[in-house]
């Protein structure tokens, strides 16, 4: 087999037919997280027939004997491996033995949440190759969307709740949020609960009631921008926010809690040898929202945050005393963040 789009993995479920090997691979973690819940739903295991194991942290061995264990009271069990882009070389080897010759008995999901196009260790791309021509397994293209497919897919998520939006509305969507489904996902949401049951069609007018630039929505997406390092949205953002009336010390404060946190978790992960997964349970982060917030966090380094810090403190005095131009401090600190 090869690599499927999200419109065929949605058609391989509709037609209740199951995969001994799942591989869920690319850097859209909305995509991911999307199929490993209708894998899940679909193949009903229950939480007694369910093993989760974070390939940094766990041996082929393991892996290997969740697989071979039989299922209690269903027919199968369902083994998940998550940040297979983790796993190493040796452990990559021995699972590609498994692929050719998966027990009936349960089902193996792997999650390659990055760019597997860009693989270097062989072992680890020997793994996916087999896994992505392996006839036993079904394996899903979960890479970033281009617009033309995020567009069907607002309409697609639209559709599902029975609403309809015109081009003008999708676009508007795509223009303040930009690719990112999880992003545009909870958008969807938003504007389908404001209209309601009885209203079938989204106008702009809704748009701009519920998310347009309001300062909240500002201040949750300018710390969203800085952690995704999108130093031209941020800037937009923080532009915005003054236009608005926003205090300066109110958007300085949304920063240093966007920057904390990052800087916590790194720390966690670096210093004190937590697992990414760990870091961002410790810190309460949601497991829906760990996903694109570990994956952001990659492009910031720890050197770079503890600096970032000392800069934020320096705008904070700088605009409480008036020796500096509010703004200028501001677009200093965002700058040094995204660069």
């Amino acid at each position: 087999m090869s690599l499927i789009k999200i419109q065929d993995f949605n058609k391989h479920i509709s037609s209740k037919k199951n995969s001994p090997v799942y591989l869920f691979a690319g850097e859209e973690a909305y995509l991911i997280d999307y199929c490993l819940k209708k894998t899940e739903s679909f193949l009903d295991a229950g939480d007694l027939n369910k093993e989760v194991f974070y390939a940094a942290d766990s041996s082929c061995e393991d892996i290997l004997n969740a697989l071979q264990t039989l299922p209690f009271l269903s027919e199968k069990r369902v083994i998940i491996v998550k940040d297979l882009h983790k796993m190493k070389a040796a452990d990559a080897e021995r699972l590609c033995g498994y692929i050719d010759n998966p027990v009936d008995t349960s089902c193996l999901i792997m999650l390659y949440s990055s760019n597997y196009k860009k693989e270097t260790i062989s072992k680890r791309k020997e793994l996916l190759n087999d896994t992505i021509s392996s006839k036993n397994c079904v394996s899903v293209d979960c890479r970033k969307q281009y617009e033309s497919e995020v567009k069907e897919f607002i309409r697609n998520e639209f559709n599902q709740k029975g609403k309809n939006a015109a081009s003008g509305v999708i676009s508007r969507i795509i223009d303040e949020n930009g690719t990112d489904l999880l992003n545009i996902s909870n958008e969807i949401e938003k504007l389908s609960l404001f209209a309601g049951k009885d209203k079938k069609n989204i106008t702009e007018e809704d748009i701009e009631k519920i998310s347009g630039y309001t300062k909240e929505v500002n201040v949750y997406s300018l710390s969203s921008y800085m952690e995704a390092k999108d130093l031209k949205k941020a800037m937009f953002v923080l532009e915005k926010l003054i236009e608005e009336g926003e205090e300066p010390v109110m958007i300085l404060s949304a920063i240093v809690s966007a920057v904390r946190r990052m800087l916590d978790a790194k720390s966690r992960i670096e210093e004190q040898g937590m697992s990414p997964q760990e870091a961002a349970s410790s810190l309460r982060i949601h497991s829906f929202f760990a996903g694109p917030f570990l994956s952001n966090l990659k492009k910031h380094s720890l050197k770079n945050l503890k600096e970032s810090i000392r800069v934020i403190l320096k705008a904070d005095t700088a605009i409480k005393t008036g020796t500096s131009d509010a703004v200028s401090a501001l677009e200093k600190v965002i700058l040094f963040v995204c660069k």
